[in-house]
Protein backbone atom coordinates (compact mmCIF):
# COMPACT_ATOMS: atom_id res chain seq x y z
CA UNK A 1 0.00 0.00 0.00
CA UNK A 2 1.14 3.36 -0.75
CA UNK A 3 1.13 5.41 2.27
CA UNK A 4 3.90 8.95 3.70
CA UNK A 5 3.54 9.78 7.39
CA UNK A 6 4.70 13.06 6.05
CA UNK A 7 1.77 13.53 3.95
CA UNK A 8 3.26 14.25 1.07
CA UNK A 9 0.63 13.25 -0.94
CA UNK A 10 -2.66 11.60 -1.21
CA UNK A 11 -3.86 8.34 -2.23
CA UNK A 12 -8.07 9.23 -2.46
CA UNK A 13 -10.44 7.26 -3.10
CA UNK A 14 -13.28 7.93 -4.48
CA UNK A 15 -16.78 6.20 -4.92
CA UNK A 16 -18.94 6.23 -7.18
CA UNK A 17 -22.94 5.46 -7.59
CA UNK A 18 -25.04 5.48 -10.37
CA UNK A 19 -29.17 4.90 -11.02
CA UNK A 20 -30.10 6.13 -13.99
CA UNK A 21 -29.56 4.85 -17.37
CA UNK A 22 -29.95 6.26 -20.48
CA UNK A 23 -30.16 5.53 -23.95
CA UNK A 24 -28.28 7.29 -26.83
CA UNK A 25 -28.68 7.80 -31.00
CA UNK A 26 -25.23 6.52 -32.01
CA UNK A 27 -24.67 8.85 -34.55
CA UNK A 28 -23.81 12.39 -34.04
CA UNK A 29 -25.70 14.93 -36.34
CA UNK A 30 -23.21 17.94 -37.61
CA UNK A 31 -24.45 21.70 -37.85
CA UNK A 32 -22.51 22.79 -40.73
CA UNK A 33 -20.35 25.68 -40.65
CA UNK A 34 -19.62 26.29 -44.22
CA UNK A 35 -22.32 29.11 -44.14
CA UNK A 36 -25.22 30.48 -41.83
CA UNK A 37 -28.01 28.43 -43.12
CA UNK A 38 -28.36 26.35 -39.88
CA UNK A 39 -28.64 30.10 -37.57
CA UNK A 40 -31.39 32.49 -37.47
CA UNK A 41 -29.88 35.55 -39.51
CA UNK A 42 -26.75 36.15 -37.30
CA UNK A 43 -25.20 39.81 -36.99
CA UNK A 44 -22.12 40.60 -39.27
CA UNK A 45 -20.07 40.24 -36.21
CA UNK A 46 -20.42 36.27 -36.92
CA UNK A 47 -18.68 35.60 -39.81
CA UNK A 48 -17.22 32.32 -41.61
CA UNK A 49 -13.39 31.65 -41.66
CA UNK A 50 -11.24 28.53 -41.70
CA UNK A 51 -8.73 29.66 -39.19
CA UNK A 52 -6.88 33.05 -37.83
CA UNK A 53 -4.00 33.75 -35.78
CA UNK A 54 -4.01 34.17 -31.48
CA UNK A 55 -1.76 34.93 -29.18
CA UNK A 56 -2.20 34.02 -25.53
CA UNK A 57 -0.13 37.13 -24.50
CA UNK A 58 -2.93 39.97 -26.06
CA UNK A 59 -6.66 40.57 -25.40
CA UNK A 60 -8.77 41.28 -28.66
CA UNK A 61 -6.32 39.43 -30.81
CA UNK A 62 -8.55 36.64 -32.66
CA UNK A 63 -7.83 38.37 -36.10
CA UNK A 64 -6.61 38.28 -39.74
CA UNK A 65 -9.44 36.11 -40.63
CA UNK A 66 -8.55 33.56 -43.39
CA UNK A 67 -10.94 32.27 -46.32
CA UNK A 68 -12.34 28.93 -45.95
CA UNK A 69 -15.20 27.63 -43.88
CA UNK A 70 -15.59 25.16 -40.85
CA UNK A 71 -15.17 28.13 -38.36
CA UNK A 72 -17.56 30.09 -37.07
CA UNK A 73 -15.64 33.36 -35.35
CA UNK A 74 -17.52 36.02 -33.09
CA UNK A 75 -15.86 39.29 -34.56
CA UNK A 76 -16.72 41.14 -31.49
CA UNK A 77 -17.44 45.09 -31.83
CA UNK A 78 -19.31 47.76 -30.19
CA UNK A 79 -21.56 48.59 -32.61
CA UNK A 80 -21.82 44.46 -33.43
CA UNK A 81 -22.40 41.92 -30.64
CA UNK A 82 -25.43 39.68 -31.45
CA UNK A 83 -25.78 35.94 -30.86
CA UNK A 84 -25.77 33.30 -32.58
CA UNK A 85 -29.10 31.51 -32.20
CA UNK A 86 -29.81 27.98 -34.32
CA UNK A 87 -33.42 27.43 -36.45
CA UNK A 88 -33.53 23.83 -34.72
CA UNK A 89 -35.11 23.71 -31.40
CA UNK A 90 -34.33 20.82 -29.13
CA UNK A 91 -35.51 19.16 -26.01
CA UNK A 92 -33.13 16.23 -23.95
CA UNK A 93 -29.53 16.87 -25.67
CA UNK A 94 -25.84 15.30 -25.90
CA UNK A 95 -24.00 18.23 -27.38
CA UNK A 96 -20.39 18.42 -28.40
CA UNK A 97 -18.02 21.41 -29.85
CA UNK A 98 -14.88 22.61 -29.88
CA UNK A 99 -14.34 26.93 -28.81
CA UNK A 100 -11.58 29.08 -28.58
CA UNK A 101 -11.30 31.51 -26.25
CA UNK A 102 -9.64 35.34 -26.96
CA UNK A 103 -7.36 36.52 -23.52
CA UNK A 104 -10.12 38.21 -21.29
CA UNK A 105 -12.68 36.97 -23.29
CA UNK A 106 -15.89 35.99 -22.16
CA UNK A 107 -18.94 34.07 -24.33
CA UNK A 108 -21.63 31.56 -23.04
CA UNK A 109 -23.63 28.43 -24.69
CA UNK A 110 -27.58 28.47 -23.91
CA UNK A 111 -29.63 25.56 -24.14
CA UNK A 112 -33.14 25.87 -25.38
CA UNK A 113 -31.96 29.74 -24.95
CA UNK A 114 -32.26 29.45 -21.09
CA UNK A 115 -29.42 27.42 -19.31
CA UNK A 116 -26.03 28.74 -19.39
CA UNK A 117 -22.61 27.13 -19.08
CA UNK A 118 -20.38 29.56 -19.28
CA UNK A 119 -17.22 30.19 -21.96
CA UNK A 120 -14.85 32.16 -20.33
CA UNK A 121 -10.71 32.92 -20.49
CA UNK A 122 -10.49 31.23 -16.95
CA UNK A 123 -6.46 29.76 -17.58
CA UNK A 124 -4.56 29.60 -14.06
CA UNK A 125 -7.30 30.72 -12.19
CA UNK A 126 -7.58 29.05 -9.18
CA UNK A 127 -11.22 28.45 -6.92
CA UNK A 128 -13.22 29.14 -9.91
CA UNK A 129 -16.75 30.07 -9.78
CA UNK A 130 -19.92 29.99 -11.86
CA UNK A 131 -18.92 32.79 -13.62
CA UNK A 132 -15.78 31.16 -14.99
CA UNK A 133 -15.22 28.46 -17.89
CA UNK A 134 -17.60 25.79 -17.65
CA UNK A 135 -19.83 26.86 -14.68
CA UNK A 136 -23.28 27.44 -14.44
CA UNK A 137 -24.53 30.44 -14.98
CA UNK A 138 -26.43 32.33 -11.94
CA UNK A 139 -30.37 33.00 -11.90
CA UNK A 140 -31.66 36.43 -11.49
CA UNK A 141 -35.38 37.13 -10.78
CA UNK A 142 -35.47 41.16 -10.41
CA UNK A 143 -38.76 41.54 -9.65
CA UNK A 144 -38.43 38.60 -6.72
CA UNK A 145 -35.69 40.57 -5.63
CA UNK A 146 -33.50 37.39 -6.03
CA UNK A 147 -30.33 38.89 -7.43
CA UNK A 148 -28.06 36.11 -8.03
CA UNK A 149 -28.42 32.39 -6.92
CA UNK A 150 -28.34 28.90 -7.96
CA UNK A 151 -24.80 29.64 -9.76
CA UNK A 152 -22.62 26.63 -9.92
CA UNK A 153 -19.07 26.23 -9.99
CA UNK A 154 -17.24 23.35 -11.56
CA UNK A 155 -15.72 21.03 -10.10
CA UNK A 156 -12.11 21.84 -11.49
CA UNK A 157 -10.91 24.44 -13.61
CA UNK A 158 -9.59 22.33 -16.63
CA UNK A 159 -9.55 25.24 -18.68
CA UNK A 160 -6.65 25.83 -21.61
CA UNK A 161 -4.98 28.98 -22.25
CA UNK A 162 -6.73 31.84 -24.66
CA UNK A 163 -6.16 30.79 -28.30
CA UNK A 164 -6.18 27.39 -28.33
CA UNK A 165 -9.02 24.85 -29.07
CA UNK A 166 -11.02 23.33 -26.28
CA UNK A 167 -13.96 21.13 -26.18
CA UNK A 168 -16.94 20.78 -24.52
CA UNK A 169 -19.11 18.33 -23.98
CA UNK A 170 -22.76 18.58 -22.37
CA UNK A 171 -25.80 15.76 -22.16
CA UNK A 172 -28.58 17.64 -20.58
CA UNK A 173 -32.12 17.04 -19.88
CA UNK A 174 -34.93 19.10 -20.80
CA UNK A 175 -37.49 20.48 -17.93
CA UNK A 176 -40.94 18.09 -18.25
CA UNK A 177 -44.42 19.08 -18.06
CA UNK A 178 -48.00 17.94 -18.02
CA UNK A 179 -51.06 17.53 -20.15
CA UNK A 180 -51.97 21.07 -18.83
CA UNK A 181 -48.74 22.23 -19.05
CA UNK A 182 -47.57 22.11 -15.37
CA UNK A 183 -43.64 21.58 -14.66
CA UNK A 184 -42.96 17.97 -12.93
CA UNK A 185 -39.25 18.14 -13.53
CA UNK A 186 -36.51 20.63 -13.73
CA UNK A 187 -34.06 21.05 -16.31
CA UNK A 188 -30.56 19.25 -15.63
CA UNK A 189 -27.08 18.87 -16.39
CA UNK A 190 -26.72 15.29 -16.37
CA UNK A 191 -23.00 15.59 -17.00
CA UNK A 192 -20.27 18.54 -18.66
CA UNK A 193 -17.22 17.84 -19.52
CA UNK A 194 -14.45 20.15 -20.46
CA UNK A 195 -11.47 19.06 -22.06
CA UNK A 196 -12.27 15.26 -21.51
CA UNK A 197 -12.64 16.23 -17.57
CA UNK A 198 -16.30 16.20 -15.88
CA UNK A 199 -17.28 19.45 -13.93
CA UNK A 200 -20.72 18.62 -13.50
CA UNK A 201 -22.68 15.83 -12.52
CA UNK A 202 -26.27 15.80 -12.28
CA UNK A 203 -27.30 19.51 -11.48
CA UNK A 204 -30.78 20.66 -12.01
CA UNK A 205 -31.43 24.19 -12.78
CA UNK A 206 -35.24 25.83 -11.64
CA UNK A 207 -35.54 27.85 -14.35
CA UNK A 208 -33.52 30.18 -16.92
CA UNK A 209 -30.42 31.85 -16.61
CA UNK A 210 -29.68 35.58 -16.52
CA UNK A 211 -29.63 37.32 -20.05
CA UNK A 212 -31.64 33.83 -21.65
CA UNK A 213 -33.21 34.82 -24.75
CA UNK A 214 -36.92 33.77 -22.92
CA UNK A 215 -37.86 33.83 -19.24
CA UNK A 216 -40.46 31.17 -19.53
CA UNK A 217 -39.58 27.26 -19.43
CA UNK A 218 -40.49 24.90 -22.56
CA UNK A 219 -40.09 21.39 -23.50
CA UNK A 220 -37.97 22.41 -26.57
CA UNK A 221 -36.02 25.58 -27.59
CA UNK A 222 -32.99 26.70 -29.60
CA UNK A 223 -29.32 26.91 -28.51
CA UNK A 224 -28.01 30.15 -28.37
CA UNK A 225 -23.80 31.23 -28.46
CA UNK A 226 -23.52 34.21 -26.57
CA UNK A 227 -22.13 37.41 -28.79
CA UNK A 228 -22.57 39.76 -26.69
CA UNK A 229 -19.60 39.59 -24.34
CA UNK A 230 -16.08 38.78 -26.45
CA UNK A 231 -14.63 37.24 -29.22
CA UNK A 232 -15.00 33.77 -29.26
CA UNK A 233 -14.44 31.05 -32.42
CA UNK A 234 -16.57 27.78 -32.29
CA UNK A 235 -16.21 24.97 -34.57
CA UNK A 236 -16.96 20.60 -34.79
CA UNK A 237 -20.70 21.55 -33.48
CA UNK A 238 -22.53 18.40 -33.00
CA UNK A 239 -25.51 16.64 -31.60
CA UNK A 240 -27.43 13.24 -30.04
CA UNK A 241 -30.61 13.60 -29.58
CA UNK A 242 -31.04 11.29 -25.42
CA UNK A 243 -33.67 8.73 -25.64
CA UNK A 244 -36.58 8.08 -22.49
CA UNK A 245 -35.05 6.72 -19.51
CA UNK A 246 -34.77 2.92 -19.98
CA UNK A 247 -35.31 2.38 -16.12
CA UNK A 248 -33.62 3.38 -13.12
CA UNK A 249 -30.36 0.95 -12.93
CA UNK A 250 -29.56 -0.79 -9.79
CA UNK A 251 -27.58 1.23 -7.27
CA UNK A 252 -24.02 0.10 -8.21
CA UNK A 253 -21.03 1.27 -5.98
CA UNK A 254 -17.52 1.60 -7.13
CA UNK A 255 -14.75 3.71 -6.42
CA UNK A 256 -11.20 5.10 -8.26
CA UNK A 257 -7.70 5.07 -6.32
CA UNK A 258 -6.44 8.53 -7.14
CA UNK A 259 -2.51 9.80 -5.95
CA UNK A 260 -2.22 13.65 -5.22
CA UNK A 261 0.57 15.39 -4.66
CA UNK A 262 0.52 17.77 -1.27
CA UNK A 263 3.33 19.53 -0.55
CA UNK A 264 6.39 17.52 -3.06
CA UNK A 265 6.34 15.60 -6.52
CA UNK A 266 5.31 12.35 -6.50
CA UNK A 267 7.23 10.08 -9.33
CA UNK A 268 5.26 6.99 -10.21
CA UNK A 269 6.26 3.90 -12.47
CA UNK A 270 3.99 2.56 -14.59
CA UNK A 271 2.42 1.14 -17.97
CA UNK A 272 0.76 3.59 -19.76
CA UNK A 273 -1.37 3.70 -22.92
CA UNK A 274 -0.33 6.06 -25.54
CA UNK A 275 -1.63 6.28 -29.11
CA UNK A 276 -2.86 2.58 -28.80
CA UNK A 277 0.04 1.10 -27.40
CA UNK A 278 1.02 -0.32 -23.97
CA UNK A 279 4.34 1.21 -22.64
CA UNK A 280 6.19 0.04 -19.90
CA UNK A 281 8.79 1.61 -19.38
CA UNK A 282 7.23 4.89 -18.22
CA UNK A 283 8.28 7.31 -15.20
CA UNK A 284 5.41 10.17 -13.95
CA UNK A 285 5.65 13.42 -12.05
CA UNK A 286 3.14 14.71 -10.41
CA UNK A 287 3.63 18.52 -9.17
CA UNK A 288 1.90 19.82 -6.29
CA UNK A 289 1.12 22.95 -8.50
CA UNK A 290 -1.56 20.51 -10.42
CA UNK A 291 1.07 19.93 -13.37
CA UNK A 292 2.06 16.89 -14.43
CA UNK A 293 3.89 14.53 -17.65
CA UNK A 294 4.47 11.27 -18.38
CA UNK A 295 8.14 10.11 -19.55
CA UNK A 296 9.30 7.19 -21.58
CA UNK A 297 12.87 6.22 -19.96
CA UNK A 298 13.33 4.09 -22.50
CA UNK A 299 13.54 6.62 -25.25
CA UNK A 300 13.71 10.24 -23.50
CA UNK A 301 10.41 11.08 -24.82
CA UNK A 302 7.76 13.06 -23.12
CA UNK A 303 4.56 11.67 -23.89
CA UNK A 304 2.15 13.77 -22.02
CA UNK A 305 1.43 17.15 -20.33
CA UNK A 306 -1.16 17.21 -18.15
CA UNK A 307 -3.21 19.82 -15.31
CA UNK A 308 -5.52 18.55 -12.97
CA UNK A 309 -5.38 15.82 -10.84
CA UNK A 310 -2.29 13.06 -10.89
CA UNK A 311 -3.03 9.87 -11.88
CA UNK A 312 -5.52 7.29 -11.63
CA UNK A 313 -3.83 4.06 -9.96
CA UNK A 314 -6.90 1.88 -9.56
CA UNK A 315 -5.88 -0.97 -12.43
CA UNK A 316 -2.47 -1.09 -10.51
CA UNK A 317 -3.97 -2.01 -6.82
CA UNK A 318 -6.50 -4.45 -8.77
CA UNK A 319 -5.54 -5.76 -11.26
CA UNK A 320 -1.81 -6.61 -11.17
CA UNK A 321 -0.55 -9.35 -13.72
CA UNK A 322 -2.95 -7.78 -16.26
CA UNK A 323 -3.57 -4.31 -17.11
CA UNK A 324 -1.53 -2.74 -14.25
CA UNK A 325 -2.08 0.71 -16.21
CA UNK A 326 -1.90 3.94 -14.36
CA UNK A 327 -4.10 6.40 -16.12
CA UNK A 328 -3.18 10.41 -16.10
CA UNK A 329 -6.39 12.61 -14.90
CA UNK A 330 -6.88 16.17 -16.48
CA UNK A 331 -7.01 17.50 -19.29
CA UNK A 332 -3.94 15.67 -21.30
CA UNK A 333 -1.97 16.99 -23.95
CA UNK A 334 -0.58 14.09 -26.22
CA UNK A 335 3.00 14.80 -27.68
CA UNK A 336 5.69 12.41 -29.10
CA UNK A 337 6.84 8.92 -28.46
CA UNK A 338 10.04 9.20 -30.17
CA UNK A 339 13.58 10.43 -28.80
CA UNK A 340 14.27 14.32 -28.40
CA UNK A 341 17.95 13.70 -29.43
CA UNK A 342 18.86 12.36 -32.52
CA UNK A 343 22.41 12.26 -34.99
CA UNK A 344 20.62 13.17 -38.62
CA UNK A 345 22.79 12.90 -41.84
CA UNK A 346 21.52 16.37 -42.44
CA UNK A 347 18.68 18.51 -41.85
CA UNK A 348 16.18 16.61 -44.34
CA UNK A 349 16.32 12.75 -42.57
CA UNK A 350 13.61 11.76 -41.28
CA UNK A 351 13.40 11.96 -37.43
CA UNK A 352 13.79 8.17 -36.20
CA UNK A 353 11.03 6.93 -34.20
CA UNK A 354 12.93 4.37 -32.20
CA UNK A 355 16.26 4.83 -29.88
CA UNK A 356 19.20 4.55 -31.83
CA UNK A 357 21.96 2.01 -30.55
CA UNK A 358 23.98 4.71 -29.00
CA UNK A 359 21.60 6.41 -27.01
CA UNK A 360 21.50 5.16 -23.77
CA UNK A 361 19.32 5.71 -20.76
CA UNK A 362 21.71 6.01 -17.10
CA UNK A 363 19.09 7.11 -14.89
CA UNK A 364 18.00 10.08 -13.18
CA UNK A 365 18.77 12.19 -9.94
CA UNK A 366 16.60 14.12 -7.93
CA UNK A 367 16.90 18.27 -7.48
CA UNK A 368 16.39 19.75 -4.14
CA UNK A 369 12.81 19.90 -4.80
CA UNK A 370 12.32 16.41 -5.99
CA UNK A 371 12.00 16.69 -9.56
CA UNK A 372 13.94 14.34 -11.61
CA UNK A 373 16.83 15.36 -14.22
CA UNK A 374 17.43 11.82 -16.85
CA UNK A 375 20.61 11.52 -17.71
CA UNK A 376 21.51 9.48 -21.31
CA UNK A 377 24.27 8.91 -23.31
CA UNK A 378 24.38 9.28 -26.89
CA UNK A 379 27.51 9.21 -29.29
CA UNK A 380 29.92 9.53 -26.42
CA UNK A 381 28.07 12.79 -25.32
CA UNK A 382 26.19 13.26 -21.80
CA UNK A 383 22.96 14.34 -22.30
CA UNK A 384 20.67 16.08 -19.10
CA UNK A 385 16.66 16.46 -19.83
CA UNK A 386 15.28 18.52 -17.05
CA UNK A 387 11.47 19.04 -17.03
CA UNK A 388 10.15 21.60 -14.45
CA UNK A 389 7.08 23.18 -13.76
CA UNK A 390 7.23 26.58 -14.98
CA UNK A 391 6.64 28.97 -11.50
CA UNK A 392 3.75 31.15 -12.85
CA UNK A 393 1.61 27.21 -13.77
CA UNK A 394 1.29 27.85 -17.32
CA UNK A 395 3.18 24.95 -18.19
CA UNK A 396 6.59 23.11 -18.16
CA UNK A 397 10.21 24.60 -18.90
CA UNK A 398 12.53 21.76 -20.52
CA UNK A 399 16.45 21.75 -20.57
CA UNK A 400 18.57 19.89 -22.71
CA UNK A 401 21.85 19.99 -21.94
CA UNK A 402 24.70 18.10 -23.45
CA UNK A 403 28.79 18.12 -22.21
CA UNK A 404 31.09 16.40 -24.62
CA UNK A 405 32.14 16.45 -27.58
CA UNK A 406 29.03 17.53 -30.28
CA UNK A 407 28.91 16.09 -33.65
CA UNK A 408 27.71 18.67 -35.64
CA UNK A 409 24.68 16.70 -37.06
CA UNK A 410 23.37 16.14 -33.66
CA UNK A 411 19.32 17.66 -33.73
CA UNK A 412 16.91 18.55 -31.47
CA UNK A 413 13.28 18.09 -32.15
CA UNK A 414 11.25 20.73 -30.35
CA UNK A 415 7.89 19.86 -32.33
CA UNK A 416 5.85 17.06 -34.29
CA UNK A 417 2.49 17.83 -35.27
CA UNK A 418 -0.09 18.34 -37.98
CA UNK A 419 -0.07 22.14 -37.95
CA UNK A 420 2.80 24.12 -36.57
CA UNK A 421 1.81 28.33 -36.56
CA UNK A 422 4.43 30.71 -35.83
CA UNK A 423 2.51 33.63 -33.86
CA UNK A 424 5.50 36.00 -33.10
CA UNK A 425 9.43 35.35 -32.55
CA UNK A 426 9.98 33.07 -30.03
CA UNK A 427 6.10 31.73 -29.74
CA UNK A 428 4.40 28.94 -31.91
CA UNK A 429 0.97 27.26 -31.82
CA UNK A 430 0.92 23.63 -32.13
CA UNK A 431 -2.07 21.79 -33.96
CA UNK A 432 -4.23 24.85 -32.21
CA UNK A 433 -3.42 22.61 -28.70
CA UNK A 434 -0.39 24.22 -26.84
CA UNK A 435 2.16 26.81 -27.21
CA UNK A 436 5.65 26.33 -27.34
CA UNK A 437 7.72 28.91 -26.75
CA UNK A 438 12.09 28.69 -27.52
CA UNK A 439 14.20 31.68 -27.74
CA UNK A 440 15.08 32.90 -31.19
CA UNK A 441 18.95 32.38 -30.58
CA UNK A 442 18.41 28.84 -30.79
CA UNK A 443 17.28 29.07 -34.50
CA UNK A 444 14.59 26.57 -34.40
CA UNK A 445 13.83 25.78 -38.28
CA UNK A 446 10.90 24.23 -39.24
CA UNK A 447 10.06 21.84 -41.65
CA UNK A 448 7.32 19.31 -43.70
CA UNK A 449 6.74 15.69 -43.02
CA UNK A 450 5.05 13.04 -44.58
CA UNK A 451 2.38 13.73 -41.76
CA UNK A 452 2.75 17.24 -40.81
CA UNK A 453 5.47 19.72 -39.55
CA UNK A 454 8.50 19.46 -37.09
CA UNK A 455 10.31 22.42 -35.79
CA UNK A 456 14.49 20.62 -35.49
CA UNK A 457 17.13 22.72 -33.52
CA UNK A 458 20.67 22.11 -34.75
CA UNK A 459 22.11 21.37 -31.32
CA UNK A 460 26.10 20.61 -32.98
CA UNK A 461 25.97 24.55 -34.88
CA UNK A 462 24.08 26.03 -31.88
CA UNK A 463 24.23 25.55 -28.12
CA UNK A 464 25.11 22.72 -26.04
CA UNK A 465 22.25 23.29 -23.88
CA UNK A 466 18.53 24.15 -25.73
CA UNK A 467 15.71 25.58 -23.18
CA UNK A 468 11.92 25.85 -24.25
CA UNK A 469 8.42 26.10 -23.01
CA UNK A 470 5.55 23.79 -23.33
CA UNK A 471 2.34 26.21 -22.48
CA UNK A 472 -1.18 25.00 -22.22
Amino acid sequence: MISNKRTKYLVVFIALCCSHTFSQETTYVDIPLTDFRAFNQPDQNWVITSDFDSDFTKPWNLKRIKPGSGVALNNYSEKTHGHLVTNKEFGDLDLEFDFMMDKGSNSGIYLQGRYEIQLFDSWLKSNSTYADCGGIYQRWNEEGGMKGYEGVSPLVNASYAPGLWQHLRIIFKAPKFDDKGNKVANARFNEVYLNGVLIHNQVEVSGPTRASLFHDEKSLGPLMFQGDHGKVALRNIRYRSIQKNVGKGKNSKSGINIIKPIKRPYLLRSFIMFKGEKLNKVISLGHPSGLSYAYNLEKGALLKVWRGNFMDVTDMWHHRGQAQLAKPLGNTISLSNSPAIALLSDFHEPWPDSIAPSMVHQGYALDKNGVPKFTFNICGVNLTDYIVPLDDGMGFERTLTLNGEIDTNLYSRIISAESIVQISKEVYRVDGNYYVMIDKKFQSKKRETKTGQELLVNIGKVSSEITYSIIY
